[in-house]
């Protein structure tokens, strides 16, 4: 695509984000309350233990490196940008493609439906009414897609407010939960049957149960990066950003999930229909199910679609953003990089709207409840998968640093050389194992640790259906994001975007 072309779209981004934007923007996304229930229900207590521990193996080199690449090279598009410039179009518009699709799915699979739940189990079930129906689920799916939409086409300005407001909603929704968890131990004691806490002590196979949960609940750092060209101050803002949100989102992780091993029984947790359903158990044991119950339910459920749509809110802001960016470049088709006078990814934020949209349909309209638990076992592990698009912006950073090497870089990966190459091994390895143990689980278990593994018990679906469905819908995913680049490649054939074109004046500066 010819440089004017590039200049044109990204002259209409406005800097506007601050150093306390890119926390709340971070906080919002990495917390993902939707998903948190099955680092408890899969680990036990072992899932406190190996989230510690991931802090320090996954959490803490993930957010060094994130820091280094964000600071040295704050380029519109993020992910996409850094993988381009150390391995060209082809890794890097397979990177984007499984960054941005993720989360449309997400929006329209997942969190539509925890929303829809929400209501039913605190505005209907508690008045002794039914669900809301299909038709009406349905609906109701839609509005929640095209209201993430609508906050995502909003000028940035504006759009950020999404994600400090979701920051501190998320905030109260673990303060609220904890402070009932207190309440509920205090009036009605540890529940008989509850997880021993012997069950702390870390094993072989609870690090594969939990693994694939906790990675993904702690990836986001990069998120905003999406946005590097419209921060005033990135270079200085973003390691401290990382540190702060990082620390702030470890403590409401392991808050929640303490909270629902110390509440909930053993045989509870494996039932849970996650944190709502952990809130309704410790609700009612505080105040029965009365009236000051049905009230504080009836704003509970408001305080967790609040947090839902924050959260998908802010990924499609960001992704939709890196996408944007592979096709402007050259690496998916040119008329998905259209920005709007705003400097929004209209494009791409329309195409979301209808990708979230065909789920929602999909998943109420042709299935209307029959096999929609075989559904959401695919969505859940087709949603994971996207943690493989880390494969190669993590190792991107050793790679830029021997590409670039006279770049200034106000944050390093401590420890040199060797401390990154440690920091990228053991996240990347991390990565690695989450992918291979949602789209095989069972095999290092029963393989390598000789130990049984029954894949109907743990998704409730046969292996043959669980691995056609999770490993054809990943292998689909990349042949689309090989097809948009091979568009985008005729697209742009002669007039090819250089490493100058796409980071503009960030090298010259140095």
């Amino acid at each position: 695509m010819p440089d004017v072309e590039l200049k044109q779209e990204k002259a209409k981004l406005k800097k506007v984000l601050r150093r306390w934007d890119l926390v709340f923007f971070s906080v919002c996304a990495i917390i993902s309350l939707d998903a948190i229930a099955g680092v408890a229900k899969f680990g036990l207590w072992q899932g406190v233990t190996w989230f510690v521990i991931f802090v320090f193996i996954f959490l803490l080199p993930y957010g060094l490196i994130s820091a280094e690449l964000a600071s040295t090279f704050p380029v519109e598009g993020g992910i996409y940008s850094w993988v381009r410039m150390a391995y060209g179009k082809l890794p890097a518009g397979i990177t984007a493609m499984l960054y941005w699709i993720a989360n449309p799915i997400w929006i329209g699979g997942t969190l539509a439906g925890v929303s829809i739940a929400a209501i039913n189990a605190f505005y209907m079930e508690p008045n002794g009414h039914a669900d809301l129906g299909w038709l009406a689920s349905m609906f109701i799916g839609l509005i929640f897609v095209w209201v993430n939409i609508g906050i995502s086409v909003v000028s940035l300005k504006r759009g950020k407010w999404a994600a400090t407001v979701g920051a501190y909603v998320k905030a109260i929704a673990v303060i609220f939960f904890s402070i009932l968890v207190v309440g509920f131990l205090i009036k009605k004691g540890m529940p008989s049957g509850h997880a021993p806490l012997s069950g702390l002590k870390p094993s072989a196979t609870g690090f594969l149960a939990v693994i694939g949960s906790i990675v993904f609940l702690l990836v986001g750092f990069e998120l905003e990066s999406g946005a590097s060209e419209e921060m005033i101050n990135p270079q200085r803002d973003v390691p401290i950003g990382v540190l702060r949100s990082g620390a702030i989102t470890a403590i409401l992780y392991i808050m929640v999930v303490a909270g629902i091993l110390l509440a909930l029984p053993e045989k509870t947790l494996s039932a849970s229909s996650g944190f709502t359903g952990a809130f309704q158990i410790v609700n009612q044991g505080v105040f029965g199910t009365g009236t000051g119950a049905k009230f504080l339910g009836y704003i509970f459920a408001i305080i967790i679609i609040l947090t839902l749509i924050s959260s998908g809110s802010v990924w499609i802001l960001g992704s939709c953003r890196v996408e944007a960016m592979a096709a402007l470049d050259g690496a998916a088709p040119r008329i998905l990089g259209r920005f709007s006078k705003q400097g929004t990814p209209i494009a791409m934020a329309i195409l979301s709207g209808f990708v979230g949209s065909f789920f929602v349909v999909y998943i109420f309209a042709v299935l209307k409840g029959s096999l929609t638990s075989f559904f959401s076992v695919m969505l859940s592990l087709a949603l994971s998968t996207a943690v493989l698009c880390y494969l190669f912006s993590l190792p991107a950073c050793i790679t830029l640093r021997k590409k670039f090497p006279d770049v200034k870089r106000p944050f390093r990966v401590p420890g040199g050389t060797v401390g990154l190459w440690i920091s990228v091994i053991l996240s990347e390895i991390c990565v690695i194992l989450t992918g291979f143990t949602l789209l095989w689980p069972g095999f290092i278990d029963k393989y390598l640790l000789g130990q049984s593994y029954s894949i109907m018990d743990s998704w409730g679906v046969g292996r043959t259906f669980f691995e056609e469905v999770t490993f054809g819908s990943f292998i689909v995913i990349l042949l689309v994001a090989v097809g948009f680049w091979a568009w985008g490649r005729a697209q742009s054939k002669g007039a090819e975007t250089t490493d100058d074109d796409l980071i503009g004046n960030v090298v010259k500066d140095a």
